[in-house]
């Protein structure tokens, strides 16, 4: 079952910005694309380190700590060697009143788990 937990003002996440957010001990990034908020945890799935403290250079989200890239509208993993297992974890949103909420149940995560949009 869902735990959606607030974690930011839509109007507060602005394009090509890493947004910093978190939920129930969940640290999270929030990026806009093409007016579209993806919610990504914010760790590398190489070594765990904090992909808010990278880039985001256009449509591709860069790690600090080693420079790998990842394709922010997928959060696939586009560094030279193909590591689908290194794939950003994304985590499902909806916004609510202009509030963006995130699933924080770890059920339903991925891209596949969907956007949501509400009144």
């Amino acid at each position: 079952m869902a735990d959606w937990r607030p974690v930011a003002k839509a109007a507060e996440v602005f394009e090509n910005t890493i947004n910093k957010a978190g939920a129930a001990g969940l640290d999270l990034i929030l990026l806009k694309v093409g007016g579209e908020v993806l919610a990504y945890e914010d760790r590398c799935p190489h070594e765990g380190h904090p992909l808010s403290l990278g880039a985001l250079e256009a449509d591709v989200l860069v790690c600090a700590k080693h420079l790998w890239e990842f394709e922010v509208k997928t959060g696939r993993h586009i560094s030279r060697v193909n590591r689908p297992h290194c794939n950003l974890k994304a985590r499902r949103l909806r916004i609510v009143g202009g509030v963006i909420e995130v699933d924080v149940s770890g059920t339903g995560e991925g891209r596949d788990a969907g956007h949501e949009e509400e009144g």
